[in-house]
C-alpha cells in the first residue's frame, strides 16, 4: 500500500508539472494615461473567453495562459479599452508587456495594438516627466544597456544638467557637494569622502540598477536639504519573469593593459576582492603612541619596535597589468501562489580596471611679485608614470511577498571598492631649494557600503500607505599611506658619488598615514495618500535620518641620520633601522593629534503635508510645507586640549519649507510648469568642526569652523515641455536660485595650503536647460537626442574673508587681495562664479535599434565648459578644468537561433582625449596643473541569457 501511494503521489506531481509546464505567463502593468499612475483593479483578460485577472494596487498583473498566440484585452471603468494582438506565450517562460489606458472621452472607442509596439522602458521615464508633479529628468535600465556605460559616474553624465566632477561627485545645474542629495531607493545613504558631503557615486554599477531620476524641483515629500537636485537611485527589484543571465566582458587600452611597465607595489593577499587582508593596518599597539628623537636617555626601545614594526615597501615596482575585466551574474523571479506572490532577484557584479599615465604632469605655479609681468612663475614641477588598479564588485538581494493589495520586501546591498595606487616621479623645485627629488608614493583606499532595507506597500481604496526603514554602514578606509621624497643634495660622498637626504630643510621627507572613517545612517519614513474627487491627493508623512560618524587619522614621519640612496626600501632594512649605540638610522617620528579625530552625530526629524489638486481640468496645484528638526552634536579638542567638546549640540535648527508648483496642461502633450520652494544646504560634520586635519594626498589642512550656520536657499523654476509620438519630446527650463549664507570653501592668503569654511552673504545661480528627443522618420528604428544646460553663478567676493590680523581683527577679502595682486590693466568684478560650474553642458547621441530589438547601435557625445576647480588667492592664481571632449561608440548584436547570447562592442575616448586641468590668469599662458593621457579603450562583452 506504501508503495502504491509512492507512485500515486509521483505520478500525480508529474502529471501536474507536466500540465503546468504547457502554460506560460503574461504579466505587467496597467498605468493611467492621465497620472502615469496604476490602475488598481483594472481587467485583463483572453478576448472571447472568461480567462482574466485584475491589477494589483501598483497596477501589476500577472495572468496564466496556454501556449500559442492570444489577444488579449485590458479594460478599466470610464477608459478606453486597448486589445493587443498577437500576444505570444511560451510554455513555462514570462512575456511582459505594459499598458497606458486613457480617459478621453472622444477616445473611448477601443483602440487595437500589436505586442510589439509597446514595451519600452524609455517610454516609461518620459510618462514619468510628463506626469510629475516635479521637474525631473532620469535614465532607465533600458539606456544604461545602449550607451553601455559600467558605473553611473559614466551614465548620469548624459543626463539633462548633470555633469560630473573627478570621476565620481555629481555636478546637478553647476551646484555640487552639499547642494545635491543622493538616496538609494528613497532613503538616504552616507557620502565616502571625509572633506564632502556627497556621495561618490562611481560606487554604483549600472548592471544591479533599475534606474536613476533626478528631482530638479522641492516638493514637500522630498527631503529639504538639496539645491541641484536629488539623484535617487533604484536598484533592480525581481522580474515579472523568472531571469538567469551571465556576462563576461574585457577592455584593453594600448597605453594601460598588457603593459610591462606598469606601476604597483606588494600588497595584500585579497586585493583582488577589494578587501585589505591587515597587511596595511596600523601595526601600533596602542595607536596613540607619539614617537620623539630617540636616544639613550629616552629609552629609545619603543621607537626602534614601532619602526620595525612598519612594512618596509616604500618603493613602486614595474609589473605587467591585465586586461580590464568584468563579470554579472543576474537571476529572479516570480512566483504566483494564486492569492499572493513571491518575487526574488540576485545581482553580484565584479570590475576590475588598469589605468596607466606614462610621463603624466603635476604643475605649481604663482604671480610674480612685479605686477608688469603677465606670465606664470613656476615653483615646482613634477613629472612621472602613474599606474592604478580599480576593483569594485557590488551584490544585490530583493526579495517581495505580495497580494492585490499589499506588498512586503526586503533589498540588501553592498558594494566594495580599493583603489590601489603606485606614483614615480621627478619633482623638481624652481623657487625655494631648487633641488631635484625622486618621489614615489603608494596608497590605497577601500570604500564600502552595506544597506538592507525593509519596506512595505499598502492600499485601502482611497488611502494608500508606504513605510521604509534602512540601515546604512559605510566606511572609508586608507591604510598606510607611504611617500617617500628623497632629495638630491649638492654635495657629494667620497668617492664622487651624489648624496641624497629626507631631511625636510633639503626638500625631503618619508611620510605614512592611516585614516579611517566610519558613518552609520538609519533612516525611516511612512508617507499616506489619500485620493479624492477626480484625480486629487492630499498626501502627508514623517521621517526621521540618524547619523554617526568616528574619524580617526595617525600620521607619522620617517627621519634618518647616516647615509641615504636613493632607494625608498633602503630605509626600513633591518640593518638600516635606528641603532642607539651609533646614533645612525632611521626611526619613527609623530604621531596621535587629538584635533585631527573626532566623533559626530546628526538626526533630522520631519513631517509634511501636501495637496496635489486639480484647479481645472488644465490647472493642477501641488502645494504644501516640511517641517525639518536638526540637531548637530560634535565630540573633539583642539591640539593644546583647552578647547573640549564632549558631545556637544553645535546645530539646532527648525525649518519650514514651502513649496507651491503649478502645472498648466495646454493639450495631452503640452505642459507649462512652474514652481517655488524654499530648501537648506546643512553644514558637514568636518566643516562644522574644530578639527585640523592634514590629508597627506593633497597636502592640504583641513580646519573646522564649530561656528558655521547653514545656507537658506529659494528656488525658482519655468519649464515647458513637449511630448510628441513615440519616445519624443522637446523641453526648455529656465532656473533661479537665490542663497542665503552660502558655505564657501576659503584659502587663507598667507597660507593657500590651509583652508576652512565661512559663510557669506548672496550668491546666485540661474540658467537655462534645453532638451530634444527625435525619432528619425527616413530609417526606422533610429533616434537621435540632444541637451543642452547654460549655466551662470555669482559669489560676492567681497565677503569672503582670507585674511584675518590676530591682534588688530582687521580683514582682508578676497576681492581685495585679487585687486591687490592684479596685473597691470587688469579690472577685478567683486562677483565670481562658484567653484565646479561649467557654464556649459552638451549631451547628444545617435542611436539604432532594429524592430526585433536584436541589434543596437549608440554613439554618444558629451562635453562640459572650462570650470573653476580650485579658488586661487594671494598670488596663487586660480585652477581651472579643461573641456574634455568624451565621443563614445557602443554596439551590441545578439546571436544564435534562439538569441539568447549577445556580443557587445565598445569604444571609450574615440577622440582620444586628455584630461587636463589648468592655471590660468590675466594674459597669462595657461600652465599645467595636472595632465593625464587616457588612450581609448576598446571593451568586449558576451552576455548569456538562461
Amino acid at each position: 500500500m506504501r508503495k502504491f501511494s509512492i507512485t500515486f503521489i509521483f505520478f500525480y506531481v508529474a502529471l501536474t508539472a507536466s500540465v503546468l509546464a504547457q502554460k506560460g505567463y503574461l504579466r505587467g502593468k496597467v498605468i493611467d494615461g492621465e497620472t502615469g499612475e496604476a490602475l488598481i483593479g483594472a481587467t485583463v483578460s483572453r478576448q472571447g473567453t472568461t480567462t482574466g485577472t485584475v491589477a494589483d494596487f501598483e497596477g501589476n498583473y500577472s495572468l496564466p495562459l496556454d501556449a500559442g498566440t492570444h489577444t488579449i484585452v485590458f479594460q478599466f471603468v470610464s477608459y478606453q479599452t486597448k486589445t493587443v494582438e498577437n500576444v505570444e506565450i511560451v510554455a513555462g517562460e514570462v512575456n511582459t508587456i505594459d499598458i497606458t489606458l486613457s480617459t478621453d472621452v472622444e477616445q473611448l472607442a477601443e483602440v487595437v495594438v500589436t505586442a510589439e509596439v509597446i514595451k519600452d522602458s524609455e517610454a516609461a521615464i518620459l510618462t514619468l516627466q510628463k506626469k510629475s508633479a516635479n521637474v525631473l529628468d532620469g535614465m532607465s535600465s533600458q539606456t544604461f544597456r545602449k550607451i553601455g556605460d559600467s558605473n553611473l559616474s559614466g551614465a548620469i553624465k548624459r543626463v539633462t544638467g548633470v555633469s560630473i566632477q573627478g570621476g565620481r561627485y555629481v555636478y546637478v545645474r553647476g551646484l555640487g557637494d552639499r547642494y545635491n542629495r543622493t538616496t538609494l531607493n528613497g532613503m538616504s545613504i552616507p557620502g565616502l569622502d571625509p572633506d564632502r558631503n556627497d556621495v561618490q557615486i562611481d560606487l554604483f554599477p549600472t548592471s544591479v540598477l533599475e534606474n536613476v531620476i533626478v528631482y530638479k524641483t522641492f516638493s514637500p515629500e522630498l527631503a529639504g536639504d538639496f539645491t541641484g537636485g536629488t539623484v535617487n537611485v533604484e536598484t533592480k527589484s525581481f522580474p515579472e519573469e523568472k531571469t538567469t543571465s551571465v556576462s563576461l566582458g574585457f577592455g584593453y587600452n594600448p597605453k594601460m593593459n598588457l603593459n610591462g611597465d606598469f606601476l604597483a607595489y606588494e600588497g595584500g593577499k585579497t586585493d583582488l576582492l577589494g578587501i585589505d587582508d591587515g597587511t596595511r593596518e596600523l601595526p601600533l599597539d596602542d595607536p596613540t603612541s607619539s614617537f620623539e628623537n630617540p636616544n639613550i636617555a629616552t629609552n629609545p626601545g619603543p621607537t626602534i619596535d614601532a619602526t620595525r614594526r612598519l612594512d618596509p615597501t616604500m618603493n613602486a615596482i614595474r609589473k605587467n597589468s591585465f586586461l580590464n575585466t568584468s563579470f554579472s551574474i543576474n537571476h529572479g523571479n516570480q512566483l504566483d501562489k494564486g492569492n499572493y506572490k513571491i518575487g526574488y532577484g540576485l545581482v553580484l557584479n565584479y570590475q576590475n580596471r588598469y589605468e596607466y599615465y606614462e610621463n603624466a604632469e603635476w604643475g605649481y605655479y604663482f604671480k610674480d611679485a612685479d605686477k608688469d609681468i603677465y606670465q606664470l612663475d613656476a615653483q615646482r614641477i613634477r613629472n612621472g608614470d602613474l599606474g592604478r588598479n580599480d576593483i569594485l564588485w557590488s551584490s544585490l538581494l530583493t526579495g517581495a511577498i505580495k497580494t492585490n493589495r499589499h506588498e512586503v520586501g526586503l533589498t540588501f546591498f553592498r558594494t566594495q571598492n580599493a583603489v590601489i595606487e603606485a606614483t614615480s616621479r621627478v619633482s623638481r623645485d624652481l623657487e625655494e631649494t631648487g633641488q631635484t627629488a625622486y618621489q614615489d608614493v603608494l596608497t590605497y583606499s577601500q570604500r564600502s557600503i552595506t544597506s538592507p532595507s525593509v519596506y512595505g506597500k499598502h492600499n485601502f481604496n482611497k488611502l494608500s500607505l508606504e513605510w521604509n526603514n534602512t540601515f546604512t554602514w559605510a566606511r572609508v578606509y586608507d591604510p598606510d599611506y607611504r611617500e617617500a621624497l628623497i632629495a638630491e643634495v649638492d654635495q657629494v660622498g667620497e668617492n664622487g658619488e651624489p648624496l641624497y637626504s629626507i631631511d625636510g630643510g633639503d626638500g625631503g621627507r618619508v611620510s605614512r598615514f592611516w585614516r579611517d572613517m566610519n558613518e552609520n545612517n538609519e533612516s525611516a519614513r511612512i508617507d499616506a495618500t489619500y485620493e479624492f474627487g477626480d484625480n486629487n491627493k492630499l498626501k502627508f508623512g514623517a521621517a526621521a535620518l540618524l547619523k554617526w560618524r568616528e574619524f580617526d587619522t595617525y600620521a607619522f614621519s620617517l627621519q634618518n641620520k647616516g647615509i641615504v640612496q636613493n632607494n625608498p626600501d633602503y630605509l626600513l632594512q633591518e640593518e638600516n633601522i635606528w641603532n642607539a649605540q651609533t646614533e645612525e638610522g632611521t626611526y619613527i617620528q609623530g604621531g596621535y593629534e587629538a584635533a585631527n579625530n573626532y566623533d559626530a552625530r546628526s538626526s533630522v526629524y520631519s513631517a509634511y503635508g501636501m495637496g496635489d489638486i486639480f484647479l481645472h481640468s488644465s490647472v493642477r496645484a501641488i502645494f504644501g510645507l516640511r517641517v525639518e528638526q536638526a540637531y548637530m552634536n560634535y565630540t573633539g579638542q583642539d591640539n593644546s586640549g583647552i578647547i573640549v567638546y564632549d558631545d556637544e549640540r553645535t546645530l539646532d535648527e527648525l525649518n519650514l519649507l514651502p513649496s507651491v508648483n503649478f502645472v498648466f496642461s495646454m493639450s495631452d502633450d503640452m505642459n507649462i510648469r512652474t514652481s517655488y520652494g524654499r530648501t537648506v544646504a546643512r553644514p558637514s560634520f568636518r566643516e562644522k568642526s574644530i578639527a585640523q586635519i592634514l590629508d597627506p594626498i593633497t597636502g592640504i589642512r583641513y580646519s573646522g569652523n564649530i561656528d558655521l550656520k547653514q545656507t537658506d536657499v529659494d528656488n525658482f523654476d519655468l519649464r515647458i515641455e513637449n511630448f510628441f509620438g513615440r519616445d519624443q519630446m522637446i523641453a526648455v527650463s529656465g532656473f533661479y536660485k537665490k542663497f542665503s549664507g552660502h558655505i564657501e570653501m576659503v584659502r587663507f592668503q598667507t597660507e593657500p595650503t590651509e583652508v576652512t569654511w565661512r559663510n557669506i552673504g548672496g550668491s546666485q545661480v540661474y540658467g537655462v536647460e534645453i532638451e530634444g528627443r527625435k525619432r528619425l522618420g527616413f530609417m526606422e528604428g533610429l533616434s537621435a537626442g540632444t541637451n543642452l544646460t547654460l549655466a551662470a553663478s555669482k559669489v560676492d567676493m567681497t565677503e569672503i574673508v582670507v585674511l584675518e590680523d590676530g591682534v588688530t581683527g582687521e580683514t582682508t577679502s578676497e576681492f581685495e587681495s585679487r585687486v591687490e595682486q592684479a596685473r597691470t590693466g587688469e579690472g577685478v568684478d567683486e562677483d565670481r562664479v562658484m567653484a565646479g560650474q561649467a557654464p556649459f553642458l552638451i549631451n547628444t547621441y545617435l542611436n539604432f535599434s532594429d524592430a526585433e530589438g536584436n541589434t543596437n547601435f549608440n554613439l554618444s557625445y558629451n562635453v562640459q565648459g572650462e570650470s573653476l576647480a580650485v579658488v586661487g588667492v594671494g598670488q596663487v592664481p586660480d585652477v581651472y578644468v579643461k573641456p574634455f571632449h568624451s565621443l563614445n561608440l557602443n554596439a551590441s548584436r545578439k546571436i544564435g537561433s534562439n538569441k539568447k547570447s549577445q556580443i557587445t562592442l565598445r569604444v571609450d575616448n574615440i577622440l582620444g582625449d586628455s584630461k587636463d586641468q589648468v592655471w590660468k590668469n590675466y594674459k597669462a599662458d595657461d600652465q599645467i596643473f595636472t595632465s593625464f593621457d587616457t588612450g581609448r579603450t576598446f571593451t568586449v562583452k558576451y552576455s548569456y541569457s538562461f
